[in-house]
């Protein structure tokens, strides 16, 4: 039976929550003061913790942030009120696993929970949990607490104390290379070295005296000789990312050295036994790369031992605001400004499509924190890169016949009101079609007196 416990002064609240708990088979134990959790942890056990922001005494992050130090590894749900939006970014870095804004539906509680109480299950799981993020948020950089996430954490974690072969896969951005070293790190070779290659970047007429290494005198300016990339990773990972740009006659080498342990150096006549744990990366589709005959089938076979494909940004949408307060922590270092993301920042940031990915998320909150003057993030702040973005689309675009000019004010009018139209009246989904921010539509319906109730109604005119 998992333990739950419940925080929060208001008593009506607290025997809510406990009647529902007990309808779902669990052990509910409630709390009304920050003190008196902190007491309560040091000597019992929790699975999950639900806790108001609005404690007496005592800052909410100030005992989330001393839970944290008692049991590292706990989630805890923060329940906030709306004059608590300054402080959610704070929350999540200081390890808070979600947090809810009131008034909150008895349905999103206990699904909150219950993906909580899932991931509680999945870390009890792994062979390895010790090694988790001491916030329970993912492996190192990995954070992120959606489902698709702990499907990603479980496959790490099946491979640490392994040296099989590993091949990952996913669009540019995902995180891929920082997969291959948490694998390295956390699994039974983290003593030993971790070298990285990006095939892509290496000129092909270089690729194999790079890997390979060379001898004295097998090329003009060969002075010395020179250890490739595979005698520097030797008992250590060699990691080889865009692997799907190599040439053809390196894929035959590299081939020749998973069968054999062996390698040649260029112009070399010994072969020398190399131990090294391969990981591969590559965003293209190897399989089409193999029926089109750019790839090596047999190579294909010996290096997808062990597949894992890292997820879109835009398939854990749920991990959008821990990932945005932990990169901002990051990012803007100890002892700097306080740097706040209001909820309606969030619901903006999760509805955006990230073809980029996490890399293109941080590359948006960089700008954002740049253009903000006041330290807080809101949509607007975000116009910049929103709005470039769609500039270079239409500019990309053949470029129309003429045709009669209309007034400025009424084609844009007309654009908002087809938007609009089009999307049953939903502001987000609205401003992302028109290529601006949430906060934009809004100054635009007021200046053009456009009203959305359940109906879109033109300024003086009928209905539409």
């Amino acid at each position: 039976m998992h333990q739950v416990l419940i925080v929060d002064p208001d008593s009506a609240s607290r025997r809510a929550f406990c009647d529902l708990g007990a309808l779902e088979g669990w052990d509910i134990h409630s709390l009304s003061s920050g003190f008196d959790t902190l007491d309560w942890l040091a000597i019992n056990k929790a699975d999950i913790v639900v806790m108001s922001m609005a404690l007496p005494l005592i800052s909410s992050l100030k005992v989330l942030e001393k839970m944290k130090k008692l049991i590292s590894h706990m989630p805890v749900i923060l329940l906030a009120e709306p004059e608590n939006a300054d402080k959610i970014t704070d929350a999540y870095q200081k390890g808070a696993f979600d947090v809810l804004f009131k008034p909150i539906t008895q349905a999103v509680l206990i699904s909150r929970v219950k993906e909580a109480l899932i991931f509680v299950d999945v870390a009890a799981s792994l062979r390895r949990p010790d090694l988790l993020h001491p916030y329970l948020q993912g492996y190192g950089e990995l954070d992120g607490k959606s489902r698709i996430s702990q499907e990603l954490y479980t496959k790490i974690d099946s491979v640490l104390d392994s040296d099989i072969t590993v091949m990952i896969t996913g669009e540019s951005g995902t995180g891929k290379e920082i997969t291959a070293r948490t694998i390295h790190r956390y699994g039974n070779l983290k003593d030993q070295p971790f070298v990285s290659v990006n095939c892509a970047a290496i000129p092909e007429s270089l690729q194999e005296s790079e890997l390979f290494g060379y001898d004295k005198g097998a090329f003009t300016g060969a002075y010395s000789d020179k250890i490739g990339k595979f005698e520097a990773a030797n008992h250590g990972t060699l990691f080889l990312d865009e692997v799907g740009d190599m040439s053809m006659p390196l894929q035959a080498k590299i081939l020749r050295f998973i069968e054999t342990g062996e390698l040649e150096r260029v112009g070399g006549v010994m072969r020398k036994g190399v131990e090294v744990r391969l990981i591969v990366a590559t965003n293209k589709d190897l399989e089409k790369e193999v029926e089109e005959k750019r790839f090596r089938e047999d190579l294909y076979h010996r290096i997808n031992v062990y597949p894992i494909t890292m997820p879109s940004l835009r398939e854990r949408k749920d991990d959008i605001p821990l990932l945005s307060s932990l990169i901002l922590g990051t990012m803007i270092g100890a002892g700097k400004k306080q740097i706040i993301i209001p909820p309606e920042t969030y619901e903006m940031l999760q509805e955006m499509p990230w073809k980029g990915n996490i890399r293109e998320l941080i590359n948006a909150l960089n700008r954002a924190v740049v253009s903000s003057k006041d330290g807080v993030l809101s949509p607007d702040a975000f116009a910049l890169s929103s709005e470039a973005v769609h500039m270079k689309e239409l500019t990309e675009e053949l470029v129309p016949e003429p045709v009669p000019i209309a007034p400025l004010r009424k084609v844009e009018m007309e654009a908002i009101l087809n938007a609009l139209r089009i999307t049953d009246g939903n502001i987000m989904q609205a401003s992302l079609a028109l290529g601006i921010t949430r906060a934009t539509l809004y100054n635009k319906l007021k200046r053009y007196n456009i009203k959305i109730k359940r109906e879109i109604k033109e300024p003086n005119s009928q209905e539409v």
